[in-house]
Parts: structure tokens; sequence; C-alpha cells
């Protein structure tokens, strides 16, 4: 899947059940919501969890990091 099919059907945590919700691609590997939220995608699989979505509150999208196949063994 790629991420324009993502976009198409998740919904941001966060916001879903108030009606809005709807991401962006943002860099490589990382979809955005207009909330702020951001969620990683790790190996192809978008990481939908609240707080990971937390946890990239409103970071620069230049300053967000690179998403290796390191990362999904640290940050488990």
């Amino acid at each position: 899947m790629n991420i324009a099919e993502y976009t198409e059907i998740l919904r941001c945590p966060a916001c879903a059940g108030k009606g809005r919700g709807e991401l962006t691609p943002l860099k490589a590997d990382w979809l955005a919501c207009d909330c702020g939220r951001q969620y990683p995608i790790v190996e192809g699989i978008p990481v939908m969890l609240p707080d990971e979505g937390e946890k990239w509150f409103k970071v620069p999208a230049d300053e967000l990091p690179e998403i290796t196949e390191h990362d999904r063994f640290v940050n488990a």
C-alpha cells in the first residue's frame, strides 16, 4: 500500500471521533494530521497509536527523524 492509499482510509485516532482526523503525507515515512500529531510509517506500516501521535506533536517536519529498520526495535 502506498502513502496515498493510507490517507484515504486512516484517520488520526485523537480526532477521528470528532469527524476530523484526515491525514496527509509528510516526508517519506510520516503521516500528519492538521491537529499537529504525526505518525511514523515503519517498514510500510503506519504506527497509528495515540502515544506516537503525542510523541511527535507539532515537531517541525525538518526535525522528524528518518525511519530505519533499527527504529523498529529501539522504539518498541
